[in-house]
């Protein structure tokens, strides 16, 4: 079965064919793979348990990282504070 992605407002959608049975307001967790590939998972019901889902077993959290900093701008490790906040008790 192919389906296609479509635009509708700001978001990119995938539909699942009424034929594969899903009830409505199932929850799904979505990957995005290296190759592209897209993984949609059921959740479970009574709640989603991030640090056990094998999924993340190989996550680049330092290529996150990375890109969380750019996106910044900095690294707000390295930016002296300006005002009031905390600075681990070096006041």
């Amino acid at each position: 079965m192919v389906i296609k992605a479509r635009k509708q407002g700001n978001s990119i959608v995938l539909t699942i064919p009424k034929s594969l049975n899903i009830p409505v307001d199932t929850e799904f967790t979505v990957d995005l793979q290296k190759n592209g590939d897209l993984v949609y998972k059921r959740t479970n019901q009574t709640g989603y348990d991030l640090w056990s889902d094998p999924a993340y077993d190989d996550y680049d959290y330092d290529a996150e990282i990375k890109r969380e900093y750019k996106e910044l701008g900095y690294n707000p490790r390295e930016v002296a504070p300006v005002g009031k906040e905390l600075d681990n008790g070096t006041n």
